[in-house]
């Protein structure tokens, strides 16, 4: 079943030559931030978090400086956040000038940031060609890192090794700190454990890999993203204490008792009257027929994408961004697991989607516009800091699709205010990010745990102690 899915490298190869055409017009949109306001440092009570950056061109040195405005806040860093643009193609001269600047001690993670150009999310913004770096240092919150390497033969099995040895690195029991902890609604709701997986969008599938990290965690909840490439590379990278991975998945567990907040949301909502059941296809990520009738007739003609074009470029990029197909959970139906239809299979008339579709499933045309993807990420932010009730925010840590990426630029300015909006929400933190993830992982306000397209995953790391 595997080798039918990907394909994947050659779509998005192909697919990035359109991006990059996009992204001359409206791509810029992002250097609107450089002038914004920089959170460089934030907390201090429970957690303190810096965040830095570097647009150097040089790898070794955009690596130092991003390093060295962190820790001009932070001294005594327990863990490194690394995101990285592929037009740097030297990763491992980028590692190491960060290490040059924390040391090779402290545990480092982080990944590749994908689209033409790539965007990592730095406290300036959202901004091509930088490296961005956030460290983190706490007497409360413990952290432990895990690395698997195998993902295309055994997704399941490799996040699973990768989790129990993000578990041993941890080698702590929070429940005598969180028994310390006033009762009150924040306890009742806080997991002793959280997770945050990073992967490489080129390998393996990620719900599998979701199932491994919970033959380890169980329930826990869950934030992350695939790592991603512009076309450049030729391949999505890991980083892993001071080395760089492709075809691996990275674990890092944060526990103790500090109040996290877990953020994601959907700016799709479906169009009335556009929906059917999946009648035929294999029940993994191939559509064959919605409703009896070819789903790729259905999708073009639920969409009213150009057709023609589309089957002569051969992708159906930027139309299945706006045009996605989606799930809606039957007891919150406002939630949606957006399934992107990322590719055509001829031989059957049917779609690819970026998620599993059972047979059986009613599926749904959805739509989005640029302020809707902005008033979603206020809501999903709304959301987290809820949770367990943040006043403020030590760190956030987020991973946007690529594609919502590409709806912002669509208009000017609206990468800036979408960054400014957010901000404006969490209290201006540190934040770094990958603004091009190729997929995103996520504890969903259904409770639900689980990987889709289309999405802004945050993970906010507040400045308090639950109870």
């Amino acid at each position: 079943m595997l080798e039918k899915e990907l394909s994947r490298r050659d779509f998005m190869k192909k697919t990035f030559q359109y991006a990059s055409a996009a992204a001359v017009i409206g791509g810029m949109a992002g250097l609107e931030d450089v002038g914004a306001p920089q959170a460089e440092a934030g907390g201090g009570d429970a957690v303190l978090a810096a965040a830095g950056y570097s647009v150097n061109p040089s790898p070794r040195e955009a690596g130092r400086e991003a390093a060295a405005m962190a820790k001009q806040k932070v001294k005594k860093p327990m863990l490194a956040m690394v995101f990285a643009d592929p037009p740097h193609k030297d990763m491992e001269s980028i590692l190491a000038g960060v290490t040059s600047i924390i040391g090779a001690q402290v545990p480092l993670v982080g990944q590749t940031t994908g689209y033409a150009g790539g965007y990592s999310i730095c406290p300036a913004g959202c901004i091509p060609k930088s490296v961005a770096v956030m460290l983190l240092e706490s007497p409360y919150l413990k952290v432990g890192i895990g690395l698997g390497k195998g993902c295309k033969a055994n997704p399941r099995g490799t996040a699973k090794m990768a989790t129990l040895d993000a578990i041993k690195d941890l080698n702590y029991n929070p429940a005598k700190d969180l028994l310390k902890c006033k009762p009150g609604p924040s306890l009742v709701k806080h997991a002793p454990y959280t997770v945050m997986m990073m992967d490489d969008g080129y390998a393996g599938v990620v719900d599998y890999e979701i199932y491994g990290i919970q033959d380890v965690m169980g329930w826990a909840p869950l934030v992350g993203g695939c790592a991603g490439d512009d076309g450049t590379l030729g391949k999505s990278l890991l980083f892993f204490r001071g080395k760089i991975y492709d075809d691996a998945i990275v674990i890092t567990i944060f526990s103790g008792p500090v109040k996290m907040g877990y953020g994601c949301g959907i700016a799709y909502k479906p169009v009335a009257g556009k929906c059917g059941v999946v009648t035929a296809g294999d029940g993994f990520r191939e559509i064959y027929e919605i409703d009896g009738k070819p789903a790729l007739d259905v999708w073009f003609e639920w969409s009213q994408a150009p057709r023609d074009e589309i089957m002569k470029k051969g992708a159906m990029f930027p139309y299945n961004q706006w045009s996605p197909l989606g799930v809606q959970e039957h007891l919150y139906p406002e939630w949606i697991w957006i399934k992107d239809p990322f590719r055509f299979i001829k031989e059957k008339n049917g779609v690819g989607v970026g998620g599993i579709v059972p047979i059986g499933t009613t599926i749904h045309l959805l739509e989005v516009t640029p302020d809707t993807v902005i008033a979603d990420n206020i809501k999903s932010l709304n959301y987290a800091l809820g949770y367990e009730g943040i006043k403020k925010v030590a760190a956030m840590i987020g991973f946007n699709c690529v594609e919502r990426l590409t709806i912002l630029q669509t208009q000017e300015g609206k990468v800036s205010e979408n960054f400014k909006a957010i901000m404006d929400v969490v209290g201006n933190p540190p934040v770094v990010g990958n603004a091009g993830a190729w997929g995103e992982q996520m504890f969903a306000p259904t409770g639900n745990i689980g990987a889709q397209n289309m999405t802004l995953c945050s993970l906010l790391i507040g400045d308090e102690l639950v109870g």
